[in-house]
């Protein structure tokens, strides 16, 4: 796993995970950080007794703080000879190195942070003027527009699937609490309303595909048949789940809740105890899981009274 910064939407996670008693490695794997980032991290702001935001934001403020004093000390004939070499349209990596042979300490990124804090009218003379960095793929736009064009759509499934004719057919969402962070991930069943549920503690997407593995990793093939999502970016990671799972993924249209009726019934159900106004960071795994198992023994109307799972677990069909 490559190391990348941990950032200030981070930190809460963490502080949460510690209150929870988990392991630096079981919160790497949340964040996708390497570990040893992570325990650093934790280490140099109190520990796992003595994280605090508060600490982390007072002192990350100190290093920014810190951090202005290298532009503060551009100025005067340094600054002079920067703007100068800029003007003869040299980068900021070349102006440092220049005047690192004349036994500077001048580094490109103070030329950078420089540039957009202080002087952006400067930067006309860098050779790309929209900044230091540039998408890779084209614009948001294109980008967007290729993974919907990847997407099945809920008008391609199998007449049979409408009909909710067999098991194995499911319909998958979020549940929003306030903290809009923490989510309860739901798949639900369209023929036997079996409901799986686990909780999302940061709105990754390739955490939400390695939980839900994990979940029907346990069920046989036979169950495993499609899968109709929602269109949020939480689902974006899911051509890894496709893989991994080997159900069939389409996706309903955007703003169309009613194409995935069975999967808004059952997040119904789940709001009588986990309303929108809880803060789903109180929740257990322990809870949810106690929840679930009360929703899928409840007797259903539409199934002549019998439970989701009396009808999910007797299902024998190889179809």
């Amino acid at each position: 796993m490559s190391y990348t910064r941990i950032r200030k939407e981070d930190w809460s996670v963490i502080a949460r995970m510690l209150r929870a008693r988990y392991a630096g490695a079981e919160i790497a794997r949340t964040l996708g950080k390497d570990p040893s980032a992570v325990n650093r991290h934790i280490k140099a702001h109190g520990g796992r007794e003595r994280y605090d935001i508060r600490e982390v934001r007072r002192r990350k403020h100190m290093e920014r703080v810190d951090a202005m004093q290298n532009i503060r000390a551009l100025r005067g004939s340094l600054l002079r000879s920067v703007v100068r070499l800029l003007k003869q349209h040299l980068s900021p990596e070349q102006i440092a190195g220049v005047l690192r042979l004349k036994g500077g300490t001048l580094v490109a990124s103070t030329i950078y942070r420089y540039l957009d804090e202080r002087a952006p009218h400067l930067k006309k003379y860098l050779r790309s003027s929209k900044g230091k960095y540039r998408r890779r793929r084209g614009t948001k736009a294109r980008e967007d527009a290729r993974e919907a064009a990847k997407k099945r759509r809920i008008d391609e499934r199998p007449p049979m699937i409408e009909r909710r004719g067999r098991i194995g057919d499911w319909e998958g969402d979020t549940m929003l609490g306030r903290d809009k962070r923490v989510r309860i991930v739901t798949f639900v069943d369209r023929k036997s309303g079996y409901l799986i549920a686990y909780l999302l503690p940061k709105m990754r997407a390739d955490l939400l595909v390695s939980l839900a593995i994990k979940r029907f990793r346990y069920l046989p093939k036979r169950k495993r048949k499609t899968l109709t999502l929602d269109n949020g970016v939480e689902f974006s990671a899911w051509e890894r789940l496709e893989e991994k799972t080997g159900m069939t993924i389409y996706f309903a249209y955007p703003y169309h809740a009613w194409e995935r009726g069975s999967n808004e019934n059952t997040n119904g159900l789940l709001r009588q105890y986990f309303p929108k106004a809880l803060d789903f960071n109180l929740i257990t795994a322990q809870e949810l899981a106690h929840v679930v198992k009360l929703l899928n023994d409840r007797p259903r109307k539409r199934l002549k009274f019998k439970s989701p799972r009396q009808i999910f677990q007797k299902d024998r069909s190889v179809q």
